[in-house]
């Protein structure tokens, strides 16, 4: 997988904002796996975990309801990880996503998977962090300028710029974030968001993805791709839904919609199950995306391309 530019450069970016909200740098990782290869495939996020030397970087995923590491990096890491007695695939961690501190989090260790750690060349990722760290606190995502800042006390910079956004309910159950839409003025509860769907706007279920588009599914115009899921092979037919999407103050224009035809991505978990998954690409060309696990509200703030970065 294609690994981002040096550390030193993005941290640079961060830095060169005059004195405000805590910022640490994010990066796309570009995706050269099935048969569209994607600059925008997996949002990436610096992570220090206690007794590992230097960062290393996770997906940020918030299609997860837990951190999970990869087994192959992670034992060659050398963290200070506590054992969880009777829970052999989970272990306690503490560090640091961006500037916020983490201390004794079950993390769920996804063992054999992932790539090994290399003496020289590019580092991979070394997991997944979940929405569960996101609980308690703020997570602010600025996609046009690639930062992010997660907090759960935020100061009056990061108050001031709440303020100028706009919100909508946020509803966490069976270990997803839900927030509530309207498609061709269709009202759905059912759809979650997973930051892990970085290069999709929707995937939905099989029925919920023909009640969108008024197709079936087989006919010769849709759209067919293959993507890489958690080392399984997903199959997925994509069309425009029948009219906009609106969320909050964002009304996108038939957007493409996905369904998996292979049952590689199972929506269908959770005692409630899901009509879908809202993925990165509603978002990431021009707004500010703001998950808010102390208020349970999910807010977006408008960035026209070229404009100026979202400043108090």
């Amino acid at each position: 997988m294609p690994i981002l530019s040096t550390l030193a450069a993005l941290l640079a970016l961060a830095a060169a904002d005059p004195p405000g909200v805590a910022w640490s740098p994010f990066v796309w990782w570009g995706d050269s796996l099935g048969e569209a290869p994607a600059e925008r495939a997996v949002l990436a996020v610096p992570v220090r975990l206690r007794g590992a030397a230097g960062t290393c970087w996770m997906q940020l995923d918030t299609g997860c309801n837990i951190t999970t590491v990869y087994g192959t990096p992670f034992a060659q890491l050398g963290c200070r990880a506590r054992p969880v007695p009777g829970q052999e695939d989970l272990v306690l961690l503490g560090g640091a996503v961006g500037g916020c501190a983490f201390d004794s989090l079950p993390v769920f260790v996804r063992r054999g998977f992932g790539d090994s750690l290399r003496a020289t060349g590019p580092q991979p990722l070394i997991g997944t962090v979940g929405q569960d760290l996101l609980a308690g606190r703020v997570l602010v995502m600025d996609f046009p300028d690639r930062r992010f800042c997660l907090t759960a006390t935020p100061d009056s910079a990061l108050r001031a710029l709440l303020a100028r956004a706009s919100f909508t309910a946020l509803e966490p159950h069976d270990g997803k974030l839900f927030v509530p839409l309207r498609v061709a003025g269709v009202p759905y509860r059912g759809f979650f968001l997973d930051t892990g769907a970085s290069r999709f706007a929707v995937v939905a279920t099989r029925a919920t993805w023909r009640k969108l588009t008024g197709l079936e599914g087989s006919e010769p115009g849709t759209l067919r791709l293959r993507v890489p899921s958690w080392g399984r092979e997903a199959v997925l037919v994509g069309a425009p839904v029948n009219g906009n999407l609106a969320l909050g103050t964002l009304e996108v224009a038939r957007p493409v919609a996905w369904f998996d035809s292979s049952g590689a991505v199972d929506l269908s978990a959770g005692a409630l199950p899901a009509d879908g998954l809202l993925g990165n690409a509603l978002f990431y060309d021009e707004y500010v995306m703001i998950i808010d696990r102390v208020e349970n509200r999910f807010g977006l703030l408008r960035r026209p391309p070229g404009g100026p970065p979202p400043r108090p």
